[in-house]
């Protein structure tokens, strides 16, 4: 076993111990047997319903990246595509990040087109999503203020936490740090090969990216993104109504506790394993859900939508393979 493979191993595990301490520390103190009881009352015919909208954003996601990867002149099988991503998602769980790497790479392998552009228009993708996230989040400010307050109140620690990072000496020494590593970079080390190969990188990146901003569809992309965020806002407010202490909570509640759990998301963990716990456990007690029913619905939720995306995820790896394409990728 290389050095490089044990790294990667003890990411993984160093990530997953991480999310399971979160775990521990979110259910120390729950009632197994009386969380068990809540489990057990919840109506899962409505939460597998609710999986059919997850797998929809996954196909929406992989619709926006096709149109992406189509703006650079390159057509690959639409469903190398859309299993790439759906793909992705089970490769995570293995590795956290590693999807996306995985996902680029065998796009490139399979429909011949290179990395540096199935890398760049990922790189778009993610921009994509992290504005639609963003957007989502100050929506949800918007409408829902006195949520945060209460949140920040119920939490003081987070925004102490916020205000120390800026008070903190290190934080600008880290700063000044990066500003003459910077410099360095593109002054003492201009010339050396690996400096060149990167420079070049950036000079395809904004010639691509230019491309991308020209291109006839971006209607088409915007419709995409909204559809592909208003399916993974059903995938979780359906659930909401498996449950008897949280389908009165209404559209907006569910709206916010969604947004709340994709910051947990972010976390670099298995699936955001835990954090997405503590987000939407500490939402929904804000709003009024018992600890321990909070925890229940979060603990399910996230097991079921996890097997789910394992389970569609692993088909897509397998099936990746077996698409029939045409010259260029195309089928």
């Amino acid at each position: 076993m290389n050095k490089k493979s044990i790294k990667n191993i003890f990411k993984t595990l160093l990530s997953l111990l991480l999310g399971l301490a979160i775990i521990w520390l979110l259910y120390r103190k729950t009632d197994m047997q009386e969380l068990w009881s809540i489990v057990k009352s919840a109506h899962f015919e409505i939460i597998a319903f609710s999986l059919i909208f997850g797998l929809a954003g996954n196909i929406l996601r992989g619709l926006r990246w096709e149109l992406l990867i189509n703006s650079l002149g390159y057509y690959p099988a639409r469903a190398s595509i859309i299993y790439a991503t759906l793909g992705n998602y089970a490769v995570n769980f293995l590795l956290p990040r590693a999807g996306d790497f995985w996902r680029c790479g065998v796009v490139s392998k399979y429909d011949h087109i290179p990395f540096s552009k199935t890398f760049e228009t990922y790189l778009v993708d993610r921009v994509l999503d992290l504005v639609a996230a963003m957007v989502v989040v100050v929506i949800s400010i918007i409408l829902y203020v006195d949520f945060f307050i209460s949140y920040f109140e119920t939490n003081p620690h987070y925004a102490e936490n916020i205000v120390n990072l800026f008070r903190s000496v290190w934080i600008y020494v880290l700063g000044g740090l990066l500003i003459f590593g910077c410099i360095l970079l593109f002054t003492v080390f201009k010339d050396t090969p690996w400096m060149k190969k990167v420079r070049g990188f950036f000079v395809t990146l904004k010639h691509d990216m230019k491309l991308i901003a020209k291109m006839k569809k971006k209607n088409q992309i915007i419709i995409y993104t909204i559809l592909l965020w208003l399916s993974f806002y059903l995938y979780f407010y359906i659930c909401f109504y498996a449950f008897d202490f949280t389908k009165h909570l209404g559209l907006l509640a569910g709206w916010i506790v969604f947004a709340m759990s994709n910051i947990g998301v972010a976390v670099p963990v298995q699936g955001g394993i835990g954090a997405w716990h503590f987000m939407v456990i500490s939402s929904l007690v804000i709003l009024g859900v018992p600890y321990d029913q909070a925890g229940a619905f979060a603990g399910t939720v996230f097991t079921i939508q996890s097997v789910w995306v394992i389970l569609y995820g692993v088909f897509g790896v397998l099936a990746m393979p077996y698409v029939k394409r045409g010259v260029n990728g195309e089928v």
